[in-house]
């Protein structure tokens, strides 16, 4: 008997153990390879960000040169040796590889290549060149009173190893050219040969063969921009190192599993010893009272004293289980308040889709009450996000055990973003089994992260655009200062004007807004007229009218009342309201703004004559880092000018909206309490 004790003991812990650490193993491995795949799909989308500012760099650069008047005028001239001199000096001032100057389909002079990338359709993207990966852009040339003149200027950047590295150091993983052979042009992983492998969930994996044998990556591939459609980018992640951690993990649950087991046997021996004793009257009372008799007497047990524990243990236990069953009911109320009292949302439903349980969490997330939802079908309650789309919320239901982000729509109307775990269970009744959803809202969440790569992606644009426009001025400038007129000369300056005014801007913009952030805006107010403010906001904004050709149109009262405001931070709000109208309006088209005075308020309103706004999205024009690229996709900026204004209107107590303009456009304005 001791000997069979010993063994089930030993037995029923490493059986303990492994039920512990296999499914924790498992678990482990599970997260450790979503949480390598969802950093290649995080790092993709990094990559892919960092090619579109590569190639807007390029094309940056390209149509500087192609609005240069010394290049139309050596065009016009005819002067091969001298536009290949020059061309040769703007080549070796910029990022750009190769330069070419096209008439039609006909190559006038060609710098860095020899080959016709004249005929190529218009655009910029990633082409083939010599069997070598290049950026390339193609910029018409602006003729003189000619519209359809059709030289252009072709210009290009290499995609070589150096290229890839900087793109492997910013991501922290190995990147790679896919050519139309599905061989890699250039890459930054070791030489040897590589082969691709479609997993069944979609998945790539790249092996490399190399000298000890076989490496795996997980891989993400995307289509490079370009007539050459066939060109793809991959970012591949080692997976030595993680399947070194799993190999670990396997290492220390087994040598676990045989110390406990060891040291279970050696106890366990030493303990039947002293139990065998009085286990068995201990045992023939625990039977009675498990069989029902709740009031068989409890044996007297003096040793050893871990029996006697045991015996009065088992006593107390029986008065325990008498007193359990009165509270079963007590308990069941307990728990329930439990789950409806946690924050995160709690629903249960059945094989049919129809709602068994919500929680209170869940009624907040939702928008619906557990008495609106009870044998409601689930998908009625949380449609997609979109009205048009065919696929259900039961579509996306995640593996029992697993969590997955599931989009959908509140009671209201509102997006909303729900990180899903589910779970299978079976209700003690022996009901048919139920499924058991944990929600949690990550909308701000995912907020953040589109916050962050939006961000990353457009903060380098924004910067080196404005200064690579004033370089390449100041450069040409102090150049051919003496041997350009002073028409060309005001041409040269003009763009370096803006492109100052650009940076200052956007400088004033970030620090505003992290001063706001950071709690640190304090306001020095002080009576001011209002036309004072719109005339020192026009001052401000009148470059970038005129560059654009637009009017200001003001209409305002003949008295208006003085506004106790911070004159310069109520000027920056003023002046970015004139930008945003000008960058949303026509080139050419008149701005409109207007003053009234209201009981006790004067309020402002600048008209643009741009797509307008769409009423669903004028909750968000005010957010900081928010642009609506469906209103104006060819606009630049970082989304704080509107956030800006917002802010410091409502430091002076005052207000902000949006309206629709009548005959087309949109009418934002702002209202100040009066002096």
């Amino acid at each position: 008997m001791r000997a069979r004790l010993v063994a089930v003991l030993v037995v029923l812990i490493i059986l303990t153990t492994l039920s512990a650490g296999v499914p924790a193993y498992l678990l482990a491995r599970r997260q450790l390879e979503q949480g390598a795949w969802e950093r290649v799909d995080a790092t993709r989308r990094a990559t892919e960000s960092l090619y579109d500012a590569a190639l807007g760099r390029a094309v940056d650069l390209t149509t500087l040169l192609g609005e240069r008047p010394t290049l139309r005028r050596l065009i016009a001239d005819s002067d091969t040796a001298a536009l290949e001199t020059y061309l040769a000096a703007f080549r070796e001032q910029s990022d750009l590889d190769l330069i070419q100057v096209c008439s039609g389909a006909r190559v006038i002079v060609a710098i860095g290549e020899t080959g016709n990338l004249c005929a190529i359709g218009p655009g910029a993207g990633v082409e083939l060149v010599d069997e070598r990966p290049v950026m390339l852009a193609r910029v018409a040339i602006p003729g003189d009173g000619q519209p359809q003149n059709s030289d252009k200027v072709v210009a290009g950047v290499r995609l070589d190893a150096e290229f890839l590295l900087q793109l492997s150091a910013n991501t922290g993983m190995e990147q790679s050219i896919i050519g139309p052979d599905d061989h890699a042009l250039i890459s930054t992983l070791p030489p040897g040969p590589t082969t691709v492998e479609l997993l069944p969930d979609g998945r790539l994996l790249t092996v490399q063969e190399t000298g000890g044998g076989e490496s795996p990556f997980f891989a993400a591939q995307f289509l490079l921009p370009g007539h050459a459609s066939d060109l793809y980018a991959e970012v591949a992640l080692p997976v030595a190192g993680l399947r070194a951690t799993e190999r670990d993990a396997l290492a220390i649950l087994v040598a676990g599993s045989v110390a406990v087991a060891a040291a279970g046997a050696v106890v366990g021996a030493w303990f039947v010893r002293r139990l065998t004793a009085p286990l068995e009257s201990l045992t023939h009372a625990a039977e009675q009272i498990s069989g029902g008799d709740l009031t068989a007497p409890i044996p007297r047990v003096a040793a050893p004293p871990e029996m006697a524990t045991l015996a009065a243990a088992l006593e107390r236990s029986q008065g325990t289980m008498l007193a359990a069953l009165a509270e079963r009911s007590q308990s069941r109320d307990w728990l329930n308040t439990l789950v409806q009292s946690v924050v995160e949302g709690v629903i249960t439903f059945d094989t049919r889709g129809r709602v068994t349980f919500m929680s209170q969490g869940a009624e907040i997330m939702t928008g619906w009450t557990s008495e609106e939802t009870i044998g409601r079908p689930i998908n009625d309650l949380l449609p997609p996000p979109d009205p048009g789309a065919a696929d259900t919320f039961l579509d996306h239901l995640p593996p029992a055990g697993e969590k997955r982000e599931i989009e959908t729509r509140t009671r209201s109307g509102r997006s909303l973003v729900l990180a899903a775990t589910g779970a299978r269970m079976v209700p003690p009744s022996g009901d048919t089994v139920q499924v058991a959803l944990v929600l949690r809202d990550v909308t701000e969440e995912q907020a953040l992260r589109n916050l962050r790569s939006f961000f990353l992606a457009n903060i380098s644009h924004e910067f080196r655009t404005p200064l690579s426009t004033l370089g390449a001025s100041l450069e040409l400038l102090m150049e051919q200062a003496d041997d350009l007129t002073a028409e060309e000369i005001r041409e040269l300056l003009r763009p370096t004007h803006m492109s100052l005014l650009s940076l200052q801007t956007l400088i004033d913009n970030l620090l505003e807004s992290s001063r706001i952030e950071a709690g640190m805006f304090a306001l020095r107010r002080q009576p001011v007229a209002m036309e004072e403010l719109i005339l020192d906001a026009l001052a401000i904004a009148r470059p970038l009218l005129d560059r654009r050709g637009q009017s200001v149109s003001i209409t305002e009262p003949a008295a208006l009342e003085p506004v106790t405001v911070d004159r310069g931070r109520m000027t920056q709000a003023m002046v970015n309201l004139l930008s945003n109208a000008s960058k949303y309006s026509p080139i050419g088209r008149p701005i409109d703004l207007w003053v009234e005075q209201r009981a006790g308020a004067v309020r402002v309103g600048v008209a643009d004559r741009g797509p307008g706004i769409p009423p669903e999205q004028r909750d968000n024009v005010y957010r900081r880092f928010v642009r609506l690229d469906e209103v104006g996709q060819e606009q630049q900026g970082m989304g704080l000018g509107l956030y800006l204004v917002k802010k410091i209107v409502e430091a002076h107590d005052g207000t902000v909206g949006v309206d629709d303009r009548a005959g087309g456009g949109a009418v934002f304005w702002l209202e100040l309490p009066g002096a």
